[in-house]
């Protein structure tokens, strides 16, 4: 037995024990309880204590242990497992504490909880700490909870971090990267379509058998969640593109043509699509080491989008907005939808996962 579980040991349950040192003191609380073995149905006494240290220069804890105790019929009691926990991590214990304290669990149905009934405070601390952030992550992935406080937090910040960059003058290879870190954003708001990332990256090559291989790049090589798998193109411009000419006289009267860049765009995006479909008919998917897996995506006339400028450049202005509308509707591939169309699109779905998470 160790010094540690023959004086827990002695140590009647739901009893302060307080013991200085030289330094400090120890206080330790036992409680009793009993645990089933499972496939043998034995039953057998255990105790649970709680040690914390008093540093005397400090005037506060400094560390705890949870330290298990079971009682063996050959070797009287035992210490089976300690868990440390320091004074910071406690606070991050306390702060979880106080949020489960404050959630009313007495509905058997319900499985959804308004943030509007959590601590904003111990929710801040909770998500700023590395443990407690993976245990709502778990939340997140879990099949009753999956509309959780972190899923729907963290889409917000996404979306006031799209918000500060509208207008920042960001260069293609910014939003490139942007996206690439929030693949949910083209996943549910392009056309409301639901898509995934073929690859770890959302930029692909499109040419040649595999797509590592030298050809034509697109910005973000997608499919759709389905049965039966499509690929879906994007290409990602920037929010400052201009839609229309920029010139001080319509083409004429009344008329505005479209940019060089939205043309081109346009035309970059049906070649790209056009070569990567008469290559192939479907693929079969890998997985992140290379692996085949057991997933296909088609290529028959792939849809695409391309996503370009902004349309606070047509506000006011009835002919010009006339004039592009027009032009996009009337282009089949690529669908086009400018910077601000496509956060407006993810803040709806945000709003309604917030409204559903409630």
């Amino acid at each position: 037995m160790s010094e540690d579980a023959e004086y827990l040991a002695n140590h009647l349950p739901d009893k302060l024990y307080v013991n200085p040192g030289s330094k400090g003191s120890y206080a330790t609380i036992c409680g009793e309880s009993e645990e089933t073995i499972g496939v043998l149905d034995v039953t057998y006494r255990c105790k649970l204590a709680v040690k914390a240290f008093w540093v005397n220069e400090k005037s506060d804890f400094d560390t705890f242990a949870l330290i298990k105790l079971t009682l063996h019929k050959r070797y009287g009691w035992r210490e089976e497992s300690r868990v440390q926990i320091t004074k910071f991590q406690l606070a991050q214990i306390r702060d979880f504490l106080s949020i489960i304290s404050s959630l009313d669990l007495s509905e058997a149905q319900k499985t959804k909880i308004s943030l509007r009934n959590v601590s904003l405070s111990a929710l801040t601390s909770l998500l700023n700490s590395n443990a407690a952030a993976e245990v709502i992550t778990q939340l997140a992935e879990s099949p009753d909870l999956h509309q959780d406080i972190y899923a729907v937090a963290s889409k917000r910040k996404v979306l006031e971090n799209f918000e500060r960059r509208m207008g920042q003058g960001l260069s293609e290879l910014d939003w490139q990267e942007f996206f690439e870190t929030n693949p949910w954003i083209f996943g549910h708001g392009l056309h409301y379509v639901g898509l995934d990332k073929v690859s770890e990256t959302l930029m692909a090559k499109t040419t040649g058998h595999e797509f590592d291989r030298p050809g034509k790049t697109a910005d973000a090589l997608m499919r759709t969640r389905a049965q039966v798998s499509q690929y879906v193109f994007v290409e990602i411009k920037k929010d400052s593109t201009p839609l229309l000419r920029q010139t001080a006289e319509p083409y004429r009267p009344g008329c505005f043509g479209v940019s060089s860049e939205v043309s081109n765009a346009v035309t970059q995006v049906q070649k790209t699509t056009f070569d990567f479909a008469r290559r192939r008919f479907r693929d079969v998917l890998k997985d992140a080491a290379g692996n085949d897996t057991a997933e296909l995506a088609y290529a028959i006339e792939p849809r695409s989008f391309l996503v370009v400028g902004n349309s606070a450049e047509l506000s006011g202005h009835d002919d010009k907005i006339a004039c592009f509308e027009l032009y996009r509707r009337n282009v089949r591939s690529p669908e086009i939808l400018t910077f601000d169309e496509l956060l407006f699109r993810a803040r709806f779905i945000v709003q309604n996962l917030d409204n559903r998470a409630e």
